[in-house]
């Protein structure tokens, strides 16, 4: 399918220069919706799930860094990027994950190698697969962007997807981490025993637990200064504002 792109900006002028500045569908993506403020945009994204959002910062009600926090917890894999006149948001925007911070006015050139990012990640996570075998029978090939977290429950192994479904399979965790390091090196880390999570999918850190989609997970008392540099490990290494 196209790659589907959501634009939220209160400027009608920078919402039509987005749109015709590219041949969208010639190039396999598709203009899934528009909105120009935040609390529209977010119903059309939880709507239409684009894999990328062009999200203005400042708009009328609830600002646009305000939308990516309630986007990140119902999406970890949606591409972000920020369309904004100034740059005090940009912490904001590195703790939601975004691809990229465009300040306006920016250049086609500028636009073209945010969305050229955007894109490397999203072919990035869909080639990233894993197949599992299913207590019960079976095999699943799952794609590691849908994969939340793995929890230990003695000889079985609960697979978290982004989606609410669970599976079951029966290989230990550190084999499950030692396939995943060969083909997502660096994306899964261990914040205690019996759990081995997406630091994509990461959304809170605490001192005693992290928070993905809703859920907290226990985080080791001994663990936390080294699950934290992990964690900044991999995104830096991800992302770029």
């Amino acid at each position: 399918r196209n790659i589907g792109i959501a634009i939220i900006d209160d400027e009608s002028l920078v919402r039509l220069g987005i749109k015709s500045s590219v041949a969208w569908e010639k190039y396999g993506y598709e203009i899934v919706g528009e909105a120009d403020n935040g609390q529209t945009g977010l119903e059309m994204i939880r709507e239409k799930h684009p894999d990328i959002v062009l999200l203005d910062v400042c708009m009328p009600g609830i600002l646009g860094t305000e939308v990516a926090q309630e986007l990140r917890k119902f999406s970890s894999s949606t591409e972000i990027i920020f369309l904004t006149t100034s740059d005090e948001f940009a912490m904001d925007a590195f703790a939601v994950k975004a691809t990229d911070y465009l300040l306006k006015p920016f250049t086609q050139s500028q636009f073209n190698q945010a969305m050229d990012r955007a894109i490397a990640f999203i072919r990035q996570r869909s080639s990233a697969k894993i197949m599992l075998r299913l207590v019960g029978g079976g095999l699943c090939i799952e794609e590691i962007s849908q994969i939340l977290y793995f929890e230990s429950h003695g000889h079985i192994l609960q697979v978290h997807l982004a989606d609410g479904t669970v599976l079951e399979t029966r290989k230990s965790g550190q084999e499950i981490k030692d396939e995943l390091d060969k083909i997502a090196s660096g994306q899964f880390a261990s914040p205690n025993k019996g759990y081995l999570v997406n630091l994509a999918a990461v959304h809170i850190i605490k001192a005693d637990y992290v928070e993905i989609a809703g859920q907290k997970l226990p985080l080791g008392k001994r663990k936390y200064r080294m699950f934290q540099e992990i964690y900044f490990r991999f995104m830096f290494s991800s992302t770029t504002i």
